[in-house]
């Protein structure tokens, strides 16, 4: 991702980065994440996730059990300042009390993992 990101600074000095459609100025959430992979790498290109809400359906035990690279990326996102939520059902955001009062520029929904390991443009895993 590093070579999409673009530096700008704004009028207060501070160093704005952006990643294609995503700016380190946005407040973001990313909601139904795997391993936190997408997030993880949005915040190391960003080189904070001050702005960032990552959250999952699953507990976090569920997560770091099914994903072999998902504590690590954890990890990384909780040192570069990420509010993790886990547990959290996309589909009654305005009722969780950790986020019914926020406001977001992007909200983020990575195409769910299928569970298959046929190719991604195999008819049967499409369907």
């Amino acid at each position: 991702m590093r070579e999409l990101s673009e530096l700008n600074r704004d009028r207060d000095g501070d160093e704005e980065v952006w990643v294609k459609h995503y700016s380190s100025k946005h407040q973001i959430l990313l909601v139904g994440e795997g391993d936190f992979s997408f997030s993880c790498s949005l915040a190391t290109c960003f080189g904070s996730a001050s702005n960032i809400y990552a959250s999952s359906l699953d507990s976090y035990d569920d997560v770091v059990r099914k994903y072999k690279n998902a504590r690590s990326n954890l990890e990384t996102l909780k040192r570069l300042g990420a509010f993790l939520l886990h547990g959290v059902d996309a589909t009654t955001l305005h009722f969780h009390p950790d986020l019914r009062y926020r406001r977001f520029d992007r909200v983020i929904f990575n195409f769910p993992h299928t569970g298959f390991h046929r190719k991604e443009s195999d008819p049967c895993q499409i369907q």
